[in-house]
């Protein structure tokens, strides 16, 4: 079974309201939050994607359930601990829960990257 969490994922990050204050909106005048990569280099924004979704659970051969898994990118030219707080709140009031963190600083582009990992069991709806 394939549950598709990207949606849901995609409209709580644009849609909140810290996050719209604390990322502004592009050109186009959308939130920057993008799956997968962003349209341009400007900062700060995030960018998400999913990582693993496994069936995990089953009721005689049918999976019930998936274990998935979404990795959130917070970009920023010098901090991203107040995005990445709003967005870890964004994630846990979805059910994620986080499984790891890593801080970087990208040399080729003078940008500091934040990686935020996060799973979740999800059952399947009919």
């Amino acid at each position: 079974m394939l549950i598709d969490l990207e949606p849901v994922i995609f409209s709580a990050l644009r849609n909140d309201s810290e996050l719209i204050s604390l990322l502004g909106r592009d050109k186009e005048g959308k939130v920057k939050v993008y799956p997968l990569a962003a349209p341009d280099i400007s900062n700060p924004k995030i960018t998400f994607f999913e990582l693993t979704n496994l069936d995990n659970r089953y009721a005689g051969d049918q999976a019930v359930s998936s274990s998935i898994h979404f990795q959130i990118d917070v970009w920023h030219n010098s901090n991203t601990s107040k995005i990445s707080s709003a967005a870890n709140r964004v994630m846990e009031s979805l059910g994620f829960v986080r499984s790891g963190t890593n801080s970087l600083y990208e040399e080729n582009v003078k940008v500091y990257h934040k990686i935020l990992r996060y799973k979740k069991t999800q059952l399947g709806v009919d």
